[in-house]
């Protein structure tokens, strides 16, 4: 018998909404500012959500990934959040177009993004149900919002159970990497690559009380996850501990988001460090050094090519080997990498190849 909770089915989505007005309860019984931070699981895999919420979006998806990316790249111009100098990536060989599959792969494929649609809105849900609760108790106005997305879209493909329904608790469906392309539009590459498409994360601030911005207005200015520490010590006028008994404790990385929240201009970072596995990359300004799965360097100019096609590492070798440098520096002092991780990049560029199995293949291209 499926289990329940609060007198409906158990659903991990439905669950965190629930704790988290409960612990909205306990902390509002002080007048101590509070932070909740409420980590939805969902629509990471496996892609599970309620039928009648799975039946909302039937047919939605029929159009395909190929025609979707273009009508979000359309959307995201029209609407201001890209520049149209950033250009839409192309479709990778990896993934096939949408009009070669057969009808019954395009029906497989769409019930796959059906599925991850219907866990986003339960998600959704269930922020409007904490919201709902914050006005209640008096505290929604005066209350900071930091609604982000974590990592890019993820390509992997291992879903088991696939003649199984995705209310199914044993069903465990996942979308592959043609959908994650279309997730992570403009876009490449996908979850744990350090390139755009698996480290741009889409981040909503919201703050009644505090926000100087205009409603609505976007902000071009890079920030990132380990600001986020500095920025609730900043909103709560906390201090950041030294030591905490015979612990040491590292010094704060991040930067304070609050002069992007009042709409002022923030003193940026003088650099960006990223690592997953065998990606890397660094920021420094408006250049990003980027290498995927220990291929070699590649070199971009975020201000101009966010989407990253048109690799510059040739033309300035020298910012290569500087940036590149520096990378390895904080992967050794400050990341504590060791042995392989500290491996050299290699000559050519590598690229994900998901075609014949759920491993991680790899092509070379010079």
């Amino acid at each position: 018998m499926p289990a329940t909770l609060n007198g409906r089915p158990f659903y991990t989505t439905h669950a965190i909404g629930d704790y988290a007005i409960q612990f909205v309860d306990e902390m509002t019984q002080s007048n101590d500012p509070f932070l909740l931070y409420v980590a939805f699981n969902a629509p990471h895999y496996p892609l599970q959500a309620p039928e009648e919420a799975v039946k909302k979006y039937d047919g939605l998806y029929n159009k395909g990934w190929d025609q979707l990316r273009k009508e979000r790249h359309a959307r995201q111009i029209e609407s201001g959040l890209l520049p149209a100098k950033w250009k839409l990536s192309p479709r990778p060989e990896h993934v096939p177009a949408w009009d070669s599959l057969s009808v019954e792969e395009q029906e497989w494929e769409a019930s796959r993004m059906e599925v991850f649609a219907a866990m986003v809105d339960v998600l959704d849900q269930n922020v409007g149900r904490l919201v709902a609760h914050l006005k209640a108790k008096g505290e929604f106005e005066n209350t900071l919002f930091l609604f982000c997305s974590d990592n890019g879209a993820c390509p992997f493909e291992r879903t088991r159970g696939r003649n199984l329904k995705p209310w199914d608790p044993k069903s465990y469906w996942t979308y592959d990497a043609s959908w994650a392309h279309a997730g992570n539009t403009p876009f490449r590459l996908y979850k744990q690559n350090q390139h755009e498409g698996g480290i741009s994360s889409p981040l909503i601030v919201h703050w009644p009380a505090g926000l100087k911005t205009e409603s609505g207005s976007i902000t071009d200015q890079p920030g990132h996850l380990i600001d986020l520490m500095a920025t609730f010590i900043d909103v709560g006028n906390a201090d950041y501990p030294e030591q905490i008994g015979n612990r040491t404790i590292d010094p704060l990385q991040g930067k304070s988001l609050m002069p992007i929240l009042l709409g002022e201009q923030r003193e940026p970072h003088d650099e960006l460090y990223f690592h997953f596995s065998s990606d890397r990359a660094l920021r420094q300004g408006d250049w990003k050094l980027v290498s995927a799965k220990l291929g070699r360097w590649e070199l971009y100019n975020m201000k101009d090519d966010r989407t990253e096609l048109n690799d510059l590492s040739k033309v300035h070798p020298e910012r290569v080997e500087q940036m590149a440098t520096e990378w390895f520096r904080m992967a050794e002092e400050v990341d504590r990498l060791k042995g392989k991780q500290l491996a050299p990049v290699g000559t050519k560029i590598k690229s994900l190849d998901f075609r014949k199995d759920t491993s991680n293949q790899l092509k070379t291209k010079n």
